[in-house]
């Protein structure tokens, strides 16, 4: 043992031991050690003489550190329990006034910036540039009960929080001029910098239930019919034959009623309770109105009986399971707990490597859908979250969904194309965002981000007929629209880089108008990004005009649609950019109005940011004397010329070299 605690490193500052819980706590007079052993001492565990340096370490040669000292307050025991008892009541006080929670995170957000859980290091209440990484690591954000998360680039979680950094460096500039306060909004949006709102901190609460009800048959058909239209299943109208396979929900129907009167504990049929009750809970999550009134979230009343019957997958690996754990999972997804569902299906996928689905050879049709399946919602939670994918693509050897005619079987035009757009979404996570290429500079990002768009045009091109959803008519199939819905997403990702970088560089020669600087974005992605936006827009208004629920995969899209138009309105004030917006803002306040808590705070997100970009465009618009008149960009560093509420030398230093360093990016 003492060999292995020699390997250590002592030199270190940070590196100490906790206390010997076994050493007693001497009185002064009587203690013949020092108070405090430096690091080395203290990581060998031996006595030290206390001085600096102390005796061991001049023996030994070693660089002698002692632990910074702490400062310490002491007050009466009295006080402290004044404090402690007045810190309650406050924190009651809060929750009879604003019984939100969401709205008491905002609130505590806006009044806590200098709080330490809250606020990273670094400048403006950015992160410092040790724990920021490399520019395609993603970020650690924080979710309100303290927790810490890794979100990639390709989220929109990430991509959130480096627009809190953009407007964190023009928010004081803004605030400057004329003398003008942003409004209170503005405030909120830059001090939630660093953080992430999920319910995944948060306890699942579910009803108790009897686990062996079934609804009557009627009841149950209409809800696996909302399920099949909503989820993109087939349920034998679609010519397309639906973007994702479930399997025979008629058959299951039937097993569940059988097995549902005569199972044991351990006994046959578990499998089939569990996932007919997963469906019937996301059906009532597509459907509010088809859950039971008491039910704080709709389906979870389902869902809780799907849970009693889901074995540990741990003990329990059966293809069943596997689609239970699929289902579940999106319903998780629907109730904000995206780290769970992220779970559950990574459980998923594990359980379809142990059968050996990812490999050829499956003659089994139905057996090599169900993997595809499990394959797409695995890339679709990577892309959401920025995260490394369960299996990699080069483990991946069985065929595409094949059409069959001697078998009972959808046709599957649709969920190949599905999977083919998954693959795709695979690449532009791994390459375009940096999983699997870290480091890699603007230039090399582009070429990556063209062979991605390359592949999605070729895809878009051999679609066949029943999955085109051009023109403005009426939505007749929601799978179709959905998959436009996705590729227009990931058109979106690969040009989304060069869109933000085209709109700094732009507000930063508005504010530094004296400094040459010459275009280093890519014009066509910038053009790209917003045309996708604005298709996404379209499909999004179909869904509200053919008067449709609002589902988590919708307003993702409408979310992130919605930040890049804002964007684009930096560079080109166009009309069509605002009513795409409203569009957007209005299907995301519809999705809130039906209890979609999420949905709630994407619309305020995207409303706030929009206040930003709308101060920004009026300050754009006074004239350039005026605007030249008050900026001096010579070594000083002053952004703005203005007496009255200057800032420090340093901090507009660092402003303007911020500003600056906005020209330069894309250029190594």
């Amino acid at each position: 043992m003492s060999t292995r605690i020699e390997k250590r490193s002592p030199e270190k500052g940070e590196v100490r031991l906790p206390p010997n819980p076994r050493r007693r706590k001497v009185p002064t007079g009587e203690r013949k050690r020092a108070t405090q052993a430096c690091n080395a001492c203290n990581i060998r565990r031996v006595k030290c003489s206390g001085d600096e340096p102390c005796s061991r370490c001049v023996s030994s040669s070693r660089a002698c550190k002692y632990p910074p000292q702490k400062e310490k307050v002491l007050v009466p025991k009295e006080t402290y329990e004044e404090l402690q008892a007045r810190c309650s009541l406050l924190q009651r006080c809060l929750v009879d006034v604003v019984p939100s929670e969401s709205n008491r995170e905002v609130l505590l957000a806006k009044w806590s910036k200098s709080a330490p859980p809250l606020e990273l290091p670094g400048t403006n209440g950015s992160p410092s540039s040790e724990e920021e990484g490399e520019p395609g690591d993603g970020r650690i954000l924080q979710d309100a009960e303290g927790q810490t998360r890794y979100l990639g680039e390709s989220s929109g979680a990430a991509f959130t929080d480096r627009l809190r950094e953009f407007v964190g460096t023009v928010f004081p500039l803004l605030e400057r001029r004329d003398g003008w306060s942003l409004p209170a909004q503005d405030e909120v949006f830059t001090s939630l910098l660093g953080r992430y709102h999920t319910h995944d901190s948060r306890p699942l609460l579910l009803p108790n239930i009897d686990p062996f009800y079934i609804p009557e048959p009627e009841e149950v058909s209409k809800l696996v019919s909302v399920f099949r239209f909503s989820a993109g299943d087939s349920n034998g109208t679609s010519p397309c034959g639906g973007i994702y396979f479930w399997g025979n929900l008629e058959q299951l129907q039937e097993d569940a009623r059988r097995h549902a009167g005569r199972i044991t504990e351990m006994g046959e049929g578990m499998d089939t309770l569990c996932n007919l009750n997963a469906i019937l809970a996301l059906a009532c999550q597509y459907e509010p109105s088809l859950g039971f009134p008491w039910e704080t979230n709709p389906g979870e009343t389902f869902f809780a009986r799907a849970k009693f019957f889901l074995i540990n997958p741990m003990e329990d690996t059966s293809l069943s399971y596997m689609r239970a754990l699929c289902l579940m999972g999106q319903y998780l997804l629907g109730l904000y707990r995206r780290d769970a569902a992220f779970t559950y299906i990574g459980l998923a996928v594990r359980i379809s490597v142990i059968h050996g689905l990812h490999k050829a050879g499956r003659s089994e049709e139905q057996t090599k859908r169900e993997f595809w399946n499990t394959f797409i919602l695995d890339r679709w939670l990577s892309c959401l979250m920025g995260r490394p994918t369960t299996l990699p693509r080069e483990a991946i050897t069985v065929d595409l969904p094949l059409e069959v005619t001697n078998v009972n079987l959808p046709p599957s035009s649709g969920l190949r194309a599905h999977a083919q757009l998954a693959l795709i979404m695979d690449e532009v996570v791994n390459s375009v965002y940096g999983i699997a290429s870290t480091g890699l500079n603007y230039p090399q990002t582009l070429t990556l981000a063209d062979a991605a768009l390359e592949k999605l045009s070729c895809w878009k091109n051999e679609l066949p007929s029943s999955l085109r959803a051009e023109g403005d008519g009426e939505l007749s199939d929601r799978a179709s629209l959905v998959l436009q819905l996705i590729y227009n997403q990931l058109i979106i990702l690969c040009t989304r880089p060069s869109l933000f970088q085209a709109a700094k560089q732009s507000v930063a020669a508005k504010y530094l108008p004296n400094h040459h600087h010459r275009q280093s974005w890519n014009t066509s992605h910038v053009d790209t990004c917003a045309a996708a936006a604005l298709k996404i827009a379209n499909l999004i208004q179909r869904l509200l005009l053919s008067n449709q629920t609002a589902f988590l995969f919708d307003y993702h899209f409408a979310f992130n649609a919605a930040l890049v138009l804002q964007l684009a309105s930096l560079l080109h004030d166009i009309p069509e950019y605002a009513d795409g917006i409203n569009i957007l803002i209005s299907y995301l306040q519809k999705a809130g109005e039906q209890g979609n808590e999420s949905a709630v705070d994407c619309a305020r997100i995207v409303r706030d940011f929009g206040d930003v970009v709308t101060r920004l465009k009026e300050q754009s618009t006074k004239t350039v004397d005026e605007v030249r008149g008050g900026v001096d960009v010579g070594s000083v560093g002053y952004i703005v010329n203005n007496p009255e509420r200057q800032e420090t030398h340093v901090e507009q230093a660092a402003t303007y070299e911020e500003l600056l360093s906005w020209f330069t990016e894309g250029l190594v």
